[in-house]
C-alpha cells in the first residue's frame, strides 16, 4: 500500500511539500521541493511516531505538521493523514 501527495506552502515564497508512505512497514518520506528532508525506516503495524514536524521556507517560514491517524478496527478502523500549517488544520488525505 502506498500513499503520496504534494501540496504548496507559502504565499510569496512557495514551496512544494511532498508526503509519501510506502510498504507494509509504513516507511515515511517528507520532501520539500523534491529534496527529502525526513525519512523513517518504518515498522510493522502502525506508524510510530505518528506526528512529523518540518519547517518550510527561508524568508517566509512555516511549520508543517503531518499526522498519521490509524484507528483500531474496534474504533471504526479509519485511516487518514491530517496536515496542519502553522498550527491550523489545512486538509485531510485518505490513507
Amino acid at each position: 500500500m502506498a500513499v503520496s501527495f504534494t501540496f504548496p506552502v507559502g504565499v510569496t515564497e512557495v514551496h512544494q511539500v511532498g508526503v509519501e508512505m510506502v510498504g507494509l512497514r509504513h516507511k515515511v518520506t517528507i520532501s520539500i521541493d523534491g529534496t527529502p528532508v525526513l525519512k523513517t525506516d518504518g515498522n510493522l503495524g502502525i506508524v510510530m511516531p505518528n506526528v512529523f514536524d518540518v519547517e518550510v521556507g527561508l524568508q517566509e517560514r512555516h511549520m508543517v505538521s503531518v499526522r498519521f491517524i490509524a484507528q483500531q478496527p474496534i474504533d471504526g478502523g479509519a485511516s487518514y493523514i491530517d496536515v496542519f500549517v502553522d498550527g491550523r488544520f489545512a486538509f485531510r488525505q485518505g490513507w
